[in-house]
C-alpha cells in the first residue's frame, strides 16, 4: 500500500496531467525559459530522454501566483487574463510564445505583472534577475502585438519577488519596455529550433559554476563534466574585478540609455503622424522625421547561383582581439 506521501506526489502530477501541451511549446522559444542554457532548450525541444525531476518547487511557483493574483483582485485591482482566462499568445514569424501572468489595465497606464516565488535564503541584492527581466519584456511586447490598447494609454511591466516561507515579505521591480527583444531573441529561437547537431551549441550551463547543470534534466545526454573546464574567478576588489564590475555597470547604462532612445523615438514619431506632419519644433528642439534611401548590398547567394566567383576578388583582414563581458 503506497503511502499518503506517494499518494500526494502522484495526485499532484495528476493535476498538472494536460495543462502544457508539450508539441506545442516544442514549436518556439518560450519566454520563461528564454535566457536558460541553449543546450538544456534544445534538448526539451528535440525530444531528448529527460531524467527524473522533482517539480515541488515549480508547483509552489503555481500556487504563490494564486495567492498574488487573489489578493490583487480582492483589493479591486483591475487585473485581467488570468486564471481560466490566462493568455498564451505566440509570434508565428519570430516563433516566441508567452503566457503573461495577467494584464492591470488602469486608465493611463497598462501594467504587466510577472509573479515569482523566491527561496528564504535567496540573496535579495541579487534581484532581479535577468531571465525574469526578459520573460517579462517579452510578455510585454507579446501584448502590444496582440490586444488593442487605447490611443495615449501606456505599457510597463512590474515583477513582484514573494518569498516563500512568508507571503507577506514583497519585492517589487519596475520593468520598461524593450522594444528590441523580440528581435533579439528570435535569433536565439531560430538557432534552438534550426541546428541540427546539438554539439554546434554552447554549453552556457556551465557559467557561474555550472548551477544550473546541476539542476538541468539532460545532464547525462550532454556530458558536461562540472569539474572540468570551469572559468577562473578573480579575488574581489582586484583591479581586474573592479574593472570588470565598471564595465558591466557602463553596459547595463548604455543598453538601458539605447532602450529608452528606441521608446521615445516610437513616441516622437507617433506625435508626428498625430500632427500630420514630418516636421515639428518643441521646447527649442527641431524634429524632422524623413525617409533614407536603402543601402546597396550584394546578393551573394544570387551572385553564387548566377556562376560567379568572388573568392579572387576577397581579402582577410589581419586577426583582432574581441573581448565579451557578459553576466555568467
Amino acid at each position: 500500500m503506497r503511502t499518503l506521501t506517494e499518494k500526494l506526489i502522484i495526485g499532484s502530477d495528476t493535476n498538472d496531467a494536460g495543462r502544457f501541451d508539450p508539441r506545442k511549446r516544442n514549436k518556439y522559444l518560450n519566454s520563461s525559459e528564454a535566457l536558460s542554457c541553449i543546450r538544456r532548450q534544445w534538448y526539451q525541444k528535440h525530444g531528448a530522454k529527460e531524467e527524473p525531476q522533482d517539480w515541488g518547487f515549480a508547483r509552489r511557483g503555481t500556487h504563490g501566483e494564486k495567492f498574488l493574483v487573489d489578493s490583487l483582485l480582492a483589493a479591486n485591482v483591475p487585473l485581467r487574463y488570468t486564471g481560466k482566462y490566462q493568455l498564451s499568445l505566440q509570434d508565428e514569424k519570430r516563433k516566441i510564445s508567452s503566457t503573461p501572468d495577467g494584464v492591470i489595465e488602469y486608465d493611463d497606464e497598462w501594467i504587466v505583472p510577472e509573479f515569482k516565488t523566491i527561496d528564504p535564503r535567496t540573496n535579495k541584492s541579487n534581484l532581479p534577475r535577468v531571465g525574469h527581466v526578459a520573460q517579462l519584456e517579452i510578455a510585454m511586447e507579446m501584448i502590444d502585438q496582440h490586444i488593442d490598447r487605447p490611443d495615449g494609454v501606456g505599457l510597463s511591466g512590474v515583477l513582484i519577488y514573494m518569498d516563500a516561507s512568508n507571503y507577506h515579505d514583497l519585492i517589487e521591480v519596475p520593468v520598461p519596455r524593450n522594444r528590441a527583444i523580440l528581435d533579439k531573441m528570435a535569433r536565439r529561437s531560430s538557432k534552438i529550433l534550426r541546428t541540427k547537431d546539438v554539439r554546434n551549441l554552447d554549453r552556457e550551463g556551465r557559467r557561474d559554476g555550472g548551477n544550473e547543470c546541476k539542476m538541468c534534466p539532460f545532464r547525462e545526454t550532454c556530458g558536461v563534466h562540472l569539474e572540468a573546464g570551469q572559468p577562473k574567478r578573480a579575488n574581489r576588489s582586484s583591479n581586474f574585478d573592479v574593472a570588470a564590475l565598471r564595465y558591466m555597470e557602463l553596459k547595463d547604462l548604455e543598453d538601458a540609455i539605447k532602450t529608452e532612445k528606441a521608446g521615445l523615438s516610437e513616441d516622437i514619431k507617433r506625435g508626428l503622424r498625430q500632427r500630420g506632419t514630418n516636421k515639428a519644433v518643441v521646447g527649442g528642439i527641431n524634429v524632422t522625421l524623413s525617409v533614407t534611401k536603402g543601402r546597396a548590398s550584394l546578393d551573394r547567394k544570387a551572385v553564387k547561383a548566377a556562376g560567379i566567383d568572388l573568392s579572387p576578388f576577397e581579402t582577410t583582414g589581419n586577426p583582432s582581439e574581441r573581448l565579451l563581458v557578459d553576466r555568467a
